[in-house]
């Protein structure tokens, strides 16, 4: 039966080096059975790889949604379009091969927050179109996944919390982000527990600790053949000072969003060597067993259930590294150094923009006195 493997995170497990690989070698894949399809519509600031994310916003495609807050009419007629083509591309993909592959890594939270979550619409048009449906999920220490999920938050300039306040908030706001027994539990009750394959986000587990060959692997795809691999770090993290500083940059009041976020490139001015020869953590070790306490029941549970390996889900070993301290003794050092990497930016651009200047002032003197240019381009020559 074809079958579609739909890969939903969770969030901040390799999920855009999967896709940027999956998209880097698709006509090996579709020579070999295996379709990644990418959609003939984008989105604002969601690569293209992320195929899977017309799924997102069923909720507001549809009419008589529960969401609080309605999309606007236009809005909401494109994002019906979007999702018929999109499902119109995933039918065309298995005209081809007997595989298709959907990656969106936010479908693990939209199970909960989407008012109308792709639960309800995807295995209908699987019935009626006779294919069937596997998700594909890795699952992340707890610990390692929140700290991770407010890493990539203030990376992305949409938060200036700090690790405290925003594990606080999200306790409030968002509680099954990692309940992985809950979540599971909801997929499996939608598509069958038979249907559901769980990785660890772990590299000593993975097939030769390479996450890419450990998907292919899960999808049932020969991970010996002659993949390409991406040729950069997809999504690196921040760390230590780096993210400090783009946090402080966050919680400015004068920069608009877009700023802030341009802003953020200039991180790479404290050297990705640097920031990684100094290891710490933004958990202590306390913090770090206090969580892994609070979700070790539940975790045994979906080892016991979904893997069948008799080991548990996850390592207990919670590394002694130091913790960050913001008044570290190169605080200062980067500080300057993405201090004088905006300055010089900003110097050489200024100096750009005075040479067009001169160049457009030149043309203009040009135009406005043609005798006298042609005058002195006669005497100039002779």
């Amino acid at each position: 039966m074809k079958t579609l493997y739909l890969h939903i995170g969770t969030p901040k497990t390799g999920t855009s080096s999967i896709q940027a690989f999956l998209r880097k070698n698709q006509k090996l894949l579709s020579s070999h059975g295996y379709s990644f399809p990418l959609m003939p519509f984008t989105y604002p600031g969601v690569p293209i790889q992320r195929n899977g994310h017309f799924l997102m916003v069923i909720s507001s495609c549809l009419e008589n949604t529960s969401s609080e807050v309605p999309a606007p009419p236009q809005t909401n007629a494109l994002w019906k379009e979007h999702y018929a083509e999109g499902l119109t591309t995933l039918h065309h993909a298995f005209e081809s091969c007997d595989n298709v592959i959907l990656s969106e890594e936010r479908l693990w939270n939209a199970i909960y927050y989407d008012p109308m979550s792709f639960l309800e619409f995807l295995p209908k048009d699987a019935a009626e179109h006779h294919y069937c449906i596997k998700i594909v999920v890795y699952l992340r220490r707890q610990d390692l996944f929140l700290t991770s999920l407010w890493n990539q938050r203030v990376k992305a300039t949409k938060s200036g919390e700090t690790l405290p306040e925003y594990l606080d908030n999200l306790a409030v706001r968002k509680p099954l982000y990692a309940d992985y027994e809950k979540t599971l539990q909801t997929l499996s009750d939608t598509f069958g527990m038979e249907n559901i394959i769980v990785r660890r986000f772990e590299p000593a587990s993975w097939v030769d600790h390479s996450i890419t060959k450990d998907f292919l692997d899960a999808i049932g795809m020969d991970y010996s053949l002659p993949f390409q691999p991406p040729k950069h770090t997809v999504n690196p993290s921040l760390n230590g000072n780096a993210l400090e500083i783009q946090r402080l940059i966050n919680c400015s009041e004068l920069l608009s969003n877009t700023e802030k976020l341009s802003l953020s490139t200039y991180m790479k001015a404290i050297p990705e060597s640097t920031q990684t020869d100094r290891a710490f953590q933004h958990l202590s070790v306390e913090e770090s067993a206090a969580l892994l306490a609070h979700f070790r029941d539940g975790n045994n549970r979906v080892a016991e259930t979904y893997l069948h390996d008799g080991q548990p889900l996850f390592s207990d070993e919670i590394k002694e590294t130091p913790m960050w301290q913001q008044e570290n003794e190169e605080m200062l050092a980067d500080t300057m150094r993405v201090f004088l990497t905006v300055t010089h930016d900003l110097y050489a651009r200024n100096q750009e923009l005075t040479k067009e200047i001169k160049k457009l002032n030149a043309f203009r003197e040009k135009v406005k006195h043609p005798a006298r240019t042609v005058k002195n381009k006669i005497f100039k020559n002779k």
